[in-house]
């Protein structure tokens, strides 16, 4: 089939390499290139440079809902849009546009963890399952009908990193086998339950901030479902932002929340939470590298019964 493809970041990649081994690929639509942190260089999105390393015609409108943009699109004759992690809504005369159907994969089992966020909504709140579901967008967001969903277990410390992996390859398997479906003209739709949708909104700044107040497996779960981005904060001693990557759970230890209760040279910083305690195992200074987090008791930047806060 001619497969016009609209996908972003790094996740993305798998299912359009994916798609590419069955199927024709007669566009990719990404957003526009961005400078890097430094604003020296500007930067391609992932997607972009996969399509550039193909020779795939690219297209990074500003607008969606421009006439020429539907022109150009419609001059491909697609047969279905596939949409992963575009970034952008899709007005209704670009969903309407492909020969079968525009479809989109999300990165939860739907109707649970609608919006923007789903994977790490999924270990933010420990739940023992993630997976992705194919579906026909609709103008409502992720509210489309269902061809098919894929599950699998998380692990207890698994990070939205990790996930997020795991996830863009399966994300990449279940919509081949959604186009396959609809290529021969079984793919289903299934409604979705609105009454038991949840939703997964953008996650802001202040919610990165780590609330040593909550008890520890929560605490345990903020960090991995931010981890490596957008990065859960807390602050050392002396007001510098230190990001915390990876903590475990760990029994014996009790203290005022945000205390260093005690340092342990093989697995990391022991910090007291409003019930519990976590051990921080890897964190990263502003300006530096990640580190082991014990490596912030050796540097001399907090000590134990100091605060995290």
């Amino acid at each position: 089939m001619r497969i016009l493809f609209m996908g972003t970041p790094e996740y993305a990649v798998l299912p359009l390499k994916a798609v590419s081994e069955k199927h024709e690929i007669v566009g990719v639509v990404t957003r526009t290139d961005k400078p890097n942190r430094r604003g020296n260089k500007i930067e391609f999105s992932p997607v972009k440079q996969f399509a550039l390393e193909h020779n795939i015609p690219i297209y990074q409108p500003e607008s969606l809902k421009d006439d020429a943009v539907c022109e150009a699109f419609a001059a491909l004759s697609p047969d279905v849009i596939a949409v992963v992690a575009y970034g952008m809504l899709i007005p209704k005369r670009i969903i309407d546009l492909p020969r079968i159907a525009t479809i989109n994969v999300h990165g939860s089992i739907l109707p649970k963890y609608r919006g923007a966020s789903p994977m790490q909504y999924s270990v933010l709140n420990g739940d023992e399952t993630a997976g992705v579901t194919i579906m026909y967008i609709s103008e409502a967001l992720d509210a489309g009908d269902i061809i098919l969903s894929r599950e699998i277990p998380t692990g207890p410390d698994e990070t939205f990193g990790e996930l997020h992996d795991r996830l863009s390859a399966l994300g990449a398997e279940a919509l081949c086998d959604a186009l396959s479906q609809l290529e021969a003209g079984t793919a289903p739709r299934i409604p979705q339950d609105a009454s038991k949708a949840t939703f997964a909104p953008s996650i802001s700044k202040e919610e990165c901030i780590i609330d040593w107040t909550l008890p520890a497996q929560q605490v345990h779960n903020w960090i991995r479902g931010l981890s490596p981005i957008p990065g859960a904060v807390t602050h050392l001693p002396d007001g510098k932002l230190v990001k915390v990557y990876r903590t475990k759970v760990i029994e014996g230890y009790a203290g005022r929340p945000g205390e260093v209760c005690a340092v342990l040279k093989k697995e990391g910083v022991v910090a007291a939470c409003g019930n519990g305690a976590v051990c921080l195992v890897s964190a990263k200074l502003e300006g530096k590298r990640e580190m082991p987090a014990v490596e912030l008791v050796n540097g001399h930047y907090i000590k134990i019964g100091e605060f995290f806060g």
